[in-house]
């Protein structure tokens, strides 16, 4: 298992070694910079029944792109980007320049052998490192994205204030998040079942009421212009989710969730819906543009 600051998916590394296993493809072969192939084995979309790792997944990524505006010449970076598959998404729909960084290693590994099977090396640059102190300049990115990230991360305002940091004077930040339920008023109230997909243990769930993070960023002089309830249509989405299956007959079911989260992933998906019935979180999609 991958363990990194409390934060704890898979479980017994070399994830993109698996990965190309089941894709049936030479991951030596992939990853060599001689390689020539001139035609992508796949397309982005051939991944995308197993690559985007939250709650309503590719729908949620293309729905929270539509308050997007990008063009050849902007550049995004996506904190948290697991295996890439909001990333790939992004590139290949506005062919723009993504950038990922995720603390997970494995993912950042795989993140990049995707990319290459599909042909969006070019686009996509993927980072191994830290949300909260992250190797770029000063407003960089004409775009932040992030997708349940925020509650595996204990401090918030360093986080935002990263994100502040590396954005541009205008520049917009998009998320997909998980938060507390603003209704909750004691910490007994807030404790959620667990273990869900992004904490085993209570010290590794980091979930604050959005309340929390609208101030964080009024403070931080974003202005905010779209925040959207999206929580019903996530529980109605788990109750139809089977994530031991993908859908498709052409990739190994073996591609899905517990792959990447771990084998105790069902039990942590029955715990999220759990959740989200007894109102204990709220999922969110925002939109906030930097003063």
């Amino acid at each position: 298992m991958t363990e990194e600051q409390g934060i704890e998916y898979g479980d017994e590394g070399n994830l993109a070694k698996r990965v190309a296993d089941l894709l049936r493809v030479d991951i030596a072969t992939v990853n060599n910079d001689n390689n020539t192939s001139s035609k992508p084995l796949f397309s982005a979309k051939d991944f995308s029944v197993f690559d985007h790792l939250h709650s309503r997944g590719r729908a949620a990524t293309q729905e929270l792109s539509e308050y997007l505006s990008a063009h050849p010449g902007s550049e995004l970076l996506d904190i948290g980007c697991g295996i890439g598959g909001p990333a790939r998404f992004i590139a290949e729909r506005f062919v723009c320049k993504v950038h990922g960084i995720d603390l997970t290693k494995d993912f950042c590994e795989t993140a990049v052998l995707l990319n290459r099977l599909c042909g969006l090396d070019k686009r996509i640059q993927i980072t191994h490192g830290d949300a909260c102190d992250m190797p770029y300049d000063d407003n960089h990115f004409d775009t932040v994205w992030t997708q349940h990230t925020s509650m595996n991360i204990a401090d918030k305002n360093a986080f935002y204030s990263e994100i502040k940091r590396v954005l541009k004077p205008g520049g917009t930040f998009l998320f997909h998040d998980i938060f507390s339920n603003d209704a909750l008023q004691t910490d007994e109230e807030r404790q959620i079942h667990l273990p869900v997909p992004w904490a085993s243990r209570p010290e590794h769930n980091h979930l604050v009421p959005g309340e929390v993070i609208r101030d964080i960023l009024k403070d931080l002089g974003f202005h905010r212009e779209i925040w959207t309830d999206v929580t019903a249509e996530t529980h109605l989405w788990f109750h139809n989710y089977n994530g031991a299956n993908n859908g498709q007959n052409t990739l190994s079911k073996d591609l899905n969730p517990t792959l990447f989260i771990g084998r105790d992933f069902p039990e942590r998906a029955k715990n999220l819906k759990k959740n989200l019935a007894l109102n204990k979180i709220s999922i969110i999609q925002g939109v906030f543009r930097k003063g």
